[in-house]
């Protein structure tokens, strides 16, 4: 089977990992500022201990395409038990006289139906395509170890989802080179409000006359190869040896954070609550800013209220000059705005997000297609006791049960 290389570098502090194929070398001054210390760039290294060798994951799957012995089974009677048989058989790999195998990419009998292009630091698949170009996307939280939402017909950077659930979910230790997150509301984290919520335990609670702004890098395209070149060296220990001496990588090794492409159709939603109670029809008093290139939209709550809440959802065409996409959170009146559950996706994609306990790691809402919750509810004993699902006409439960043992 066919595998790509995982390999772990430091670059500019920020440790993360990627899946690309590797083409021509490329050398990048380290980082010596003294912040990050990285072991890659050691005079001896061990590869194997550190990831940087050893990690194999599938790149391609091909499928063999050939004819039957039975060509037509209208003639004789069918023997399922030894018919069905190809009629010929060429090996995808052929043994060469070195004794080394060699694949055979002969495209009219094996023929490949998926590809992985990318995988997290946690060795996750998060992207994949097919042979006619459509890719898939998996988006991880939780210091990378549980989905948090899944796209068809996207790439991995052309998506994100934020439901403020694991900003607390602090499991790394190297705490001078902090991963970046894909699209982040750290400098808001004490906006961060667990008694509020539209799914999970958190939403962003934007005061009376304030807002809250993330921006993202929108990008040209999306190149999938890196340049890398590994340089050795000898160490004089016990014997003398020519060992690992460094690493060097451009950018492209590093899994892209959230940047669409240019000239994109994306859409925009989230949910919007108002803090004081509102006997109407629709919010008033907040509102989303959409800045890019030269478009600015203002986006709108719509639909009907449902248990507090409301939707936002706005389609978006990034110029083909945009350099930058911002999403501004706006609290306009005079009383306190929380949001919660904001995705942003091509426009003909296909999403699904999930929230989670931040402590229990527990399913607690899945948002389908159209950013409508199910809910999970579960008892002291971590036993699932109710789902409910949210529609235009409020929350429904839609099953229901109850457990007990037996006392004596």
């Amino acid at each position: 089977m066919n595998k790509v290389l995982i390999i772990s570098f430091i670059i500019l502090g920020v440790l993360q990992q990627g899946a690309k194929g590797a083409t021509t070398s490329f050398a990048m001054r380290p980082d010596t500022s003294g912040t990050c210390y990285s072991a890659v760039l050691d005079t001896a290294v061990n590869p194997y201990s550190l990831g940087i060798a050893g990690n194999w994951h599938p790149s391609r799957t091909f499928t063999y395409y050939g004819a039957r012995t039975e060509s037509d089974a209208r003639i004789n009677e069918t023997d399922i038990r030894k018919e069905g048989t190809f009629a010929s058989f060429i090996p995808f790999w052929n043994r060469q006289a070195d004794s080394t195998l060699q694949p055979v990419y002969d495209t009219s009998i094996w023929v490949w139906n998926a590809q992985s292009t990318l995988f997290n630091e946690k060795g996750f698949e998060v992207e994949n395509k097919d042979p006619l170009g459509r890719y898939n996307a998996g988006l991880y939280g939780y210091d990378h170890a549980l989905p948090v939402a899944v796209i068809q017909n996207a790439r991995y950077r052309e998506s994100m989802y934020e439901g403020f659930e694991d900003y607390d979910f602090g499991v790394n230790v190297d705490t001078a080179c902090v991963q970046v997150r894909s699209f982040d509301y750290s400098p808001y984290k004490k906006n961060l409000d667990s008694t509020v919520s539209h799914t999970g335990k958190y939403a962003i609670r934007i005061a009376a006359g304030g807002s809250a702004a993330v921006g993202a890098t929108v990008v040209a395209d999306d190149p999938d190869n890196f340049d890398f070149n590994i340089q050795t060296g000898t160490v004089n220990c016990y014997v003398s040896d020519v060992s690992l001496k460094a690493i060097r990588a451009d950018n492209k090794v590093i899994l892209p954070s959230f940047s669409p492409f240019q000239g994109k159709r994306m859409v925009v939603g989230l949910w919007v609550k108002e803090a004081q109670y509102c006997a109407c029809n629709s919010f008033t008093h907040c509102n989303v800013s959409i800045k890019t290139g030269t478009s600015n939209i203002t986006a709108l709550p719509s639909g009907n209220i449902i248990e507090g809440w409301q939707r936002i959802e706005q389609v978006v065409d990034i110029p083909a000059n945009a350099t930058t996409l911002t999403l501004t959170l706006n609290a306009t009146g005079s009383t306190d705005v929380y949001f919660d559950d904001i995705r942003i996706h091509p426009y003909n994609a296909n999403m699904k997000s999930f929230a989670y306990d931040p402590v229990l790691l527990r399913l607690m809402g899945e948002l389908d297609e159209n950013n409508y919750a199910t809910f999970y509810e579960y008892d002291d004993d971590g036993t699932l006791i109710r789902v409910k699902k949210e529609t235009e006409r409020g929350i429904k439960t839609i099953s229901e049960t109850r457990s007990a043992l037996i006392k004596e």
